[in-house]
């Protein structure tokens, strides 16, 4: 488990730096439609925190027909992107902070649009680690394409910079 907690940590931080970064960009360019899994920096961005409520917020309550993504036309700017995370961060890192060792081997048993999916809670955990890095790649991609330096490419760099702070 506190592996899990320090790359969800990781993640969390992670969102912040990208948000500064995101700031320093004209927001034409958050939006810039870029073929990748979705649109644009602002939507593969939203992506992540939507899916973060699907199961974390619905999914697990095996509430998915309740979910409601949000409106990409809602996020106009890069500070209504850091209320949407601070929003969806503070119900994840409630969720993840409150779960014991013996949590993790809970099985979930959830309703999706392709059947019933059952599934541990150390799996959901998991596969949105995998979901969220799997997608910063994409936005560090989308950077790269305005030749601007991601802000974050290495969990050892993230961990360097942890250890410096505790110093």
């Amino acid at each position: 488990m506190k592996r899990i907690l320090s790359f969800y940590r990781y993640n969390s931080d992670v969102r912040e730096k990208y948000l500064d970064a995101m700031e320093r960009l004209p927001w034409k360019e958050l939006v810039k439609k870029r073929d990748a899994s979705f649109s644009s920096i602002r939507d593969v961005f939203i992506h992540v925190l939507n899916a973060y409520r699907y199961w974390f917020q619905y999914g697990i309550k095996d509430n998915l027909k309740e979910y409601g993504s949000a409106d990409l036309g809602d996020f106009n700017n890069v500070n209504d992107l850091r209320r949407y995370n601070l929003e969806v961060d503070s119900m994840v890192m409630s969720l993840v902070e409150s779960l014991q060792e013996d949590d993790l081997s809970q099985v979930c048993s959830i309703q999706t649009k392709k059947g019933r999916l059952r599934t541990t809670m150390e799996e959901l955990l998991m596969h949105m680690i995998e979901e969220e890095l799997q997608h910063r790649g994409e936005i560090n991609c989308m950077f790269w394409q305005q030749n601007v330096d991601p802000p974050v490419t290495s969990y050892v760099d993230w961990l360097e910079e942890m250890k410096t702070c505790l110093d």
